[in-house]
């Protein structure tokens, strides 16, 4: 692989709340040492070109006058000069504008939730390897240090995981939020499943599904929602899954995983959006036990720095016998810590510049699946339900 600083050429298909986060964090000041820095080059909005400067001028996006603006993203797709594209829409359009570039042989890096459905996601998998291109669901948490610790450092010391708690709630839902908010409008996707319940799940089944666990399977064998109060169209609010993972030939259960979520709850919902997000809640927000240790990460599940464990294996234990506490602090280097996710993908495109390459690449493939397929049997369960216009699979686009 070449050692040479890589420039990564980024488009933005909409101008998106999350985009107001995303852009300006793989935009930050990078240290001489690090092979890859990011460059906005292009983005494609409806909302006109002086107010998309202004937009750009507003995040403090370097370099904003010189960035291509596209009035259509199909334009944008087709004849922009970039390296990745990254695809912030509301997750009902995720199908359709990922599908269009990975025609156009682009890389992409699309927000979580990647698709509405699995088999929506299967089928771009499926394009994307065909295409010869790469392809990768945002889900920024997986890549962030505390994570990559926990899964590489603390899964394989801590014995066979057995129960797992993992929730993400907090106040979204207030007085103040205007009733045409994308969080309460249903054919936006609105919902605390899609929305919240996507990290919660994210974390059940990187405890579940770890290295030590092969030859098993994890599925959902219960769910239960409660709408958000007061508003129409039934946007979930309050939601239970269960999951079970299931080992050998007789199908033994042996863990399970509870994720919860809440739009409306707990704390309070005064605050502004990221405000709220790193307000701190008395109890861990993701509890991991397994046979000999047990690691809880406080709030924000998004967001971890700390891996809070508790020792209690019969080697791990102090002279007296009793469990033996450690708090492992992994922080996030600078900004949000979203850039790590840009960095991976960036590094795949530059070694597949610098190397060739045969068939397209999925990263983080069977986990985005999984996860989704978790996110399908809860609606079936819990019975929510978008409709066939945004959870079906058109045949062409």
């Amino acid at each position: 692989m070449s050692t040479e600083r890589f420039t990564c050429r980024w488009a933005a298909l909409s101008l998106s709340n999350i985009a107001a986060v995303f852009l300006p964090d793989i935009l930050l000041p990078r240290d001489e040492s690090e092979s890859i820095v990011h460059k906005l080059v292009a983005a494609s909005t409806t909302s006109g070109q002086e107010r998309a400067t202004n937009w750009l001028k507003e995040h403090k996006i370097e370099g904003a006058e010189g960035i291509k603006l596209f009035h259509l993203w199909e334009e944008m797709l087709e004849t922009g000069d970039f390296d990745v594209v990254y695809i912030s829409t509301p997750h009902p359009l995720h199908y359709k504008h990922v599908r269009k570039a990975l025609e156009h042989k682009r890389n992409v890096l699309v927000e979580k939730p990647a698709t509405m459905t699995r088999a929506q996601y299967e089928s771009l998998v499926k394009l994307a390897v065909h295409q010869d291109v790469v392809l990768m669901e945002a889900m920024w948490t997986h890549y962030l240090p505390a994570t990559k610790y926990l899964q590489e450092e603390l899964l394989p010391k801590i014995g066979p995981v057995k129960r797992v708690y993992a929730d993400f709630s907090f106040p979204i839902v207030s007085p103040e939020l205007s009733v045409s908010s994308r969080f309460l409008e249903k054919q936006a996707g609105a919902g605390a499943l899609l929305d919240q319940g996507v990290y919660a799940l994210t974390w059940a089944d990187i405890a579940l599904n770890s290295p030590r666990t092969p030859g098993s399977t994890t599925q959902v064998v219960y769910a239960n929602t409660m709408p958000v109060p007061d508003v129409a169209h039934d946007i979930d609010d309050i939601n239970t899954v269960v999951l079970s993972r299931i080992e050998g030939p007789s199908d033994r259960q042996t863990a399970i995983g509870i994720v919860t979520t809440s739009m409306t709850l707990p704390g309070s919902n005064k605050p502004p959006f990221y405000r709220r997000l790193q307000a701190p809640r008395p109890a861990p927000a993701v509890l991991i036990q397994a046979t000999d240790a047990q690691v809880s990460i406080p709030f924000p599940p998004i967001r971890p720095q700390e891996l809070h464990v508790q020792w209690y294996g019969r080697e791990f234990v102090d002279e007296e016998g009793m469990e033996r506490e450690e708090v492992i602090r992994k922080p996030v280097e600078r900004g949000w810590g979203i850039w790590y996710q840009a960095d991976v993908i960036a590094a795949k495109v530059r070694e597949r510049q610098t190397e060739g390459s045969g068939e397209g690449v999925v990263i983080g493939k069977e986990e985005s699946l999984r996860v989704l397929g978790y996110l399908d049997e809860a609606r079936r369960i819990g019975g929510i339900r978008y409709g066939e216009e945004l959870e079906g699979l058109p045949p062409s686009i």
